[in-house]
């Protein structure tokens, strides 16, 4: 069974969180939600547009700047950089879905270990949550093949075990707002403790003993958060290994570039005349359109998306025949969860009153379910 890496090993001492959940904001509201407050200064390291081991080389953000055109801001959202208003005139530079949410890049996290154990006066005894949400165990799957033309056996699926030892899944956690954690204890380097239980995996939060630095990869955000000192913050920035801006206490997690608002402004107001409409970007195309209740199921929202060639197509599962591969699809990219989720907003904001009738709730009035779970962009292959 894959376990932490040693010398990091599980621990019940989540009072060692107390002072976080003193000093976090409420969940979602900004830089001082995720980490706490009172540093002096804030930075969050940009995970890779794309991975070497998830695709041809190493893409980091600044290489998709240059690509699109425009600037990368301290503000900087992924879809900023990546969903320009005019497509360029050479392919992306990255493939698959853009950076990965929730955790480091391993090489990242082993320069920002090396990096953070200079500014403690404790880098031996640390601190690290992984959020509890995760499923690793219980996990069913048949690893059967054949040779082309042959007949398929059968197989017993095979359960995966949960590498979280039952003491520590059932045990206490440190409880924040909005999230959950598994604590391990280590030093500094057991940031990456978690990588052969996760499938590379890296810790969601860290701090040390001596509270000098917080560091927090959020689930569903594409970089990592560190408040600490101000001479901790330039270091990173100024380390050209890692890719890293700064940020303010108060910067909001999340936002919409204005000309992709105004993209869904429109779109919303189609959707809700006609029950359908095509969002065309530089990089492919939305299409969504309304369903309406019935006696199992409340009013959708449908999505699918389209290639950067303008083909609108819905992918086909791993179970098809012939597979992913041989439908044609190609991997999604983050920005279309932006623009799904803008649009999902926006319609619930602007229904009809008598549109909640039929779902059931006037705070919900069109509830986006079935395919696909998250609205997305296809990007170029």
């Amino acid at each position: 069974m894959c376990q932490l890496r040693p010398p990091a090993q599980w621990s019940s001492a989540v009072e060692a969180a107390d002072w976080i959940a003193e000093r976090i904001g409420p969940f979602g509201a900004g830089v001082t939600s995720v980490v706490p407050a009172g540093f002096e200064a804030y930075a969050r390291i940009l995970h890779p547009a794309e991975e070497a081991g998830h695709g041809d080389r190493l893409v980091r953000w600044r290489e998709v700047a240059a690509w699109s055109g425009v600037a990368l801001c301290p503000d900087a959202q992924f879809h900023t950089i990546a969903l320009p208003p005019e497509a360029p005139a050479t392919p992306a530079p990255w493939r698959g879905q853009g950076p990965r949410e929730g955790r480091l890049y391993l090489p990242d996290a082993e320069v920002l270990a090396e990096i953070i154990r200079v500014f403690t006066t404790t880098p031996e005894t640390c601190f690290f949550g992984v959020w509890d949400g995760y499923g690793w165990g219980g996990v069913q799957f048949s690893s059967s093949r054949a040779p082309a033309g042959a007949r398929r056996r059968r197989t017993q699926p095979v359960t995966i075990p949960d590498p979280v030892p039952d003491a520590v899944r059932e045990g206490l956690r440190v409880r924040l707002p909005g999230r959950d954690h598994l604590l391990y204890t280590g030093p500094a380097e057991a940031i990456t403790a978690p990588v052969d239980i996760g499938r590379g995996q890296t810790a969601n939060l860290a701090w040390p003993e001596d509270h000098a630095w917080c560091i927090a990869s959020e689930i569903d955000l594409a970089w990592t958060y560190v408040g600490g000192t101000r001479a901790l913050v330039d270091r990173l920035v100024a380390d050209e290994r890692i890719e890293t801006l700064r940020a303010g206490p108060d910067d909001p997690l999340t936002r919409v570039e204005p000309f992709v608002a105004g993209l869904v402004e429109r779109a919303t107001d189609e959707l809700l005349a006609s029950r359908h409409t095509v969002i065309a970007t530089s990089r492919g195309s939305v299409e969504a359109w309304l369903e309406e209740p019935t006696r199992w199921r409340k009013r959708a929202i449908r999505v699918r998306a389209g290639s950067d060639r303008g083909q609108l197509r819905r992918p086909r599962s791993s179970s098809s025949p012939g597979g992913p591969e041989a439908s044609g699809a190609v991997p999604p990219h983050r920005c279309g969860r932006r623009l799904g989720r803008t649009m999902t907003r926006t319609a619930r904001r602007r229904a009809p009153a008598g549109m909640s009738e039929q779902t059931g709730g006037a705070r919900h009035p069109v509830v986006r379910r079935g395919w696909p779970a998250r609205p997305r962009l296809l990007g170029r292959r």
